[in-house]
């Protein structure tokens, strides 16, 4: 495709701007030493820019290379733009002010900010599924690449729908709510103890269940998709290759599945239990195995006469 054909669509620049915000947010990881909850108070705002650009830049791609004559292409993109720039301007504007986007209802303000962020990733999410079943109607798109994308953007659909675990008050912060105290309204960690200082960068909890990697995976296991779509446009198609797909997009599905049961049990998904752990390396064989296989079919050909 030419660059013509990206540089016109809303969700393209999206993804641009996503870019220059990472860019810009860097050097504040260094100049802003305040930090919120033991983490530097930039790395919010720029793990979501990082994640909505690559979301932005991949999808573009999905919609130009095979939703291009979609009449409601331009709109879907209008709607993820706005709803991804506001979810990121205010995630950037809470940072600015040292407070938490998430969860933080404190105040009138922050419940605000809080409340518009549901809205409009709830939003956000709706129109992802009405491109998931639009790429699923799509007979002209050869099944095994129709078959990939699909998997890619379902799964990333139940990513972003993991987050509204998180979202949903405790029953601790629904009676301090009863007695007028405003603190928290939901939280990304399930269990007790001790969360520990977390992973690097992303701050996931490696001691107690944090909903965040569940949610992560799910959402950017769409970009391996994608790349297995893009390899596979120049395959020749076949049933085992949807097979394979099918069978892989099933295995990472049930993995996000157990990562969320793990999660709600008050388990790291990093912590090595023998029984989630096995599961996760069966499950991962079995994905390779998959993608050996995928990458070992017959290749196109092309029959050359010579005169």
């Amino acid at each position: 495709m030419r660059f013509d054909d990206y540089r016109k669509q809303p969700l393209f620049w999206n993804g641009i701007a996503m870019a220059l915000l990472t860019v810009a947010i860097l050097p504040l990881l260094f100049l802003d030493t305040r930090t919120l909850l033991g983490v530097n108070v930039w790395i919010k705002p720029l793990k979501f820019s990082l994640s909505m650009g690559f979301y932005s830049l991949t999808t573009i791609w999905v919609l130009v290379r095979f939703l291009k004559d979609w009449k409601y292409q331009r709109q879907i993109q209008v709607a993820l733009t706005i709803t991804s720039l506001i979810e990121i301007v205010l995630i950037t504007l809470q940072a600015s002010r040292g407070e938490m986007s998430h969860f933080n209802v404190t105040t009138t303000w922050n419940q605000i900010v809080y409340s518009v962020m549901g809205t409009s990733i709830s939003i956000f999410w709706v129109f992802h599924l009405w491109i998931v079943y639009r790429i699923f109607r799509k007979e002209s798109i050869p099944p095994s690449v129709r078959e990939s994308l699909v998997w890619g953007l379902t799964i990333a659909g139940f990513g972003m729908i993991i987050g509204f675990f998180m979202t949903s008050p405790r029953s601790e912060q629904l009676e301090a709510m009863k007695l007028g105290i405003f603190q928290t309204s939901g939280s990304h960690q399930f269990g007790s103890g001790d969360s520990g200082s977390g992973l690097f960068f992303f701050g996931w909890s490696t001691k107690i269940g944090d909903m965040r990697v569940p949610h992560f995976f799910g959402m950017h296991v769409m970009q391996i998709f994608v790349l297995f779509a893009a390899y596979l446009m120049n395959q020749r198609d076949s049933l085992t290759n949807q097979k394979l797909i099918r069978i892989t997009g099933i295995l990472f599905l049930l993995m996000n599945i157990v990562m969320v049961t793990q999660t709600l049990n008050g388990e790291s998904v990093f912590n090595l239990n023998p029984i989630y752990t096995s599961i996760y390396g069966i499950f991962l064989l079995l994905i390779f195995v998959c993608f050996f296989r995928l990458i070992s079919q017959p290749k196109k050909f092309h029959t050359q006469v010579t005169i």
